[in-house]
């Protein structure tokens, strides 16, 4: 498994508890309706301290408020390997003990989506 973790904005589900627009959002905190969604989309490469000063003023939250960690570790199977089997038999949600082989996987996602 390769362990990785992102800081994500919380910054629609604080908006939504306040029933703010993201134009409100900017406006209220002076700044510009595009840096409040490339924030929300996770689109923007960094953030200044004053305008996490500023959300957090017009929010009335802490810095801690509009962020999270999120864990977004990816397990990749190695074919062939001991726990192949174990790790396709939870992505495809079974608990049985058959063989899980390549033919099998593409039929059961097969089978999933009709």
């Amino acid at each position: 498994m390769i362990p990785r973790t992102e800081i994500r904005v919380r910054l629609p589900i604080l908006r939504a508890q306040r029933r703010m627009s993201q134009r409100q959002l900017a406006s209220f905190a002076g700044l510009g309706p595009n840096t409040v969604s490339a924030l929300e989309r996770g689109e923007a490469q960094g953030i200044r301290f004053d305008t996490i000063a500023r959300l957090c003023e017009v929010l009335t939250c802490s810095p801690g408020d509009l962020f999270e960690l999120v864990d977004v570790s990816h397990r990749i199977p190695i074919f062939g390997g001991d726990d192949e089997a174990a790790i396709l038999r939870q992505r495809l949600g079974e608990t049985d003990d058959d063989l899980i082989d390549g033919p099998s996987f593409l039929q059961a996602l097969v089978d999933r989506r009709s």
